[in-house]
């Protein structure tokens, strides 16, 4: 897990510098992707890409090439065979700090290797809690950007609370999770907030849409307001780390009987199969 990829070398992370002058360390100017790593293949790498290359338009950065070959040929160098890939690009080095960036700039790209716990099902079915917070974050959501201290704060907050997650809510409307995109399920319907600027397009969002609707059960993507999230019958969060997390608590408002609920339930193993046979 200690050699990585940056800007066209493989060494170890030890050895790894950037400048000081590199606009991703003092603006934070720079998009990533986090890309799941199961039995050595590299899971739904096209969207991922795909949502990279939608981020790096959206902050004026031209498409990087051949990031597929450099992912496998690190992938292939590593021991482990399940972990994630983490791909970082920033606009670059520039001699002077200033906010207006030059037009020339040589990108910063740092691929590595990481672990991040996958839940147990003994975990999934026991469930987790969540708490509420305003969305304070910026309004370019959808922009997988690497200036998170948005999302840092907010995850923190969950955590100093005994929380897996935050909920976050804007204008009284549900956005999404401090680092997940969140479904709910009321009286057998299955609703997840829809796509804007103000949430991001999550590529195992994406999948789980899809699947579910392969299994007869479709979602729908409307505004979801604090009530329904409080009143729900179950309540899951979805990201590349876990596919499905289930909640049971909300603040103080229990959820399905403070038990994970069936659809969610189903949903996680349908994840699973996929996931499995991918």
């Amino acid at each position: 897990m200690d050699e990585i990829y940056l800007n066209g070398s493989f060494l170890p992370k030890s050895k790894a510098q950037i400048s000081i002058m590199d606009r991703g360390f003092l603006f934070g100017d720079g998009v990533y992707e986090l890309i799941p790593v199961f039995n050595k293949k590299v899971f739904l790498l096209d969207q991922h890409l795909k949502r990279l290359k939608n981020s790096l338009n959206l902050i004026q950065m031209n498409e990087i090439q051949d990031l597929d070959n450099i992912i496998n040929k690190l992938v292939e160098k590593n021991q482990k065979s399940t972990f994630f890939i983490y791909l970082h690009i920033t606009r670059g080095a520039q001699d002077y700090r200033n906010h207006i960036y030059s037009k020339n700039l040589n990108p910063t790209i740092l691929i590595m290797c990481e672990d991040y716990p996958q839940f147990s099902q003994d975990l999934i079915k026991k469930g987790f809690f969540a708490t509420i917070q305003d969305d304070f974050r910026w309004m370019k959501s959808n922009i997988k950007s690497i200036s998170l201290l948005g999302n840092v704060l907010l995850k923190n907050y969950a955590f100093d609370n005994g929380c897996y997650e935050t909920l976050l809510f804007r204008n009284k409307r549900l956005t999404e999770g401090s680092t997940s995109n969140v479904f709910i399920v009321k009286n057998k319907n299955i609703y997840t907030p829809k796509l804007s600027n103000e949430l991001l397009p999550g590529v195992t969002r994406d999948l789980l849409i899809r699947l579910l609707s392969k299994n007869g059960l479709s979602v729908i993507e409307s505004d979801i307001h604090e009530s329904d999230v409080i009143n729900a019958d179950e309540v899951w969060c979805s990201s590349s780390t876990n596919a499905v997390v289930p909640i049971v608590k909300v603040d103080d408002n229990i959820i399905n009987n403070g038990k994970t609920g069936y659809t969610t339930m189903k949903v996680y193993e349908i994840a699973q199969e996929f996931i499995t046979n991918f």
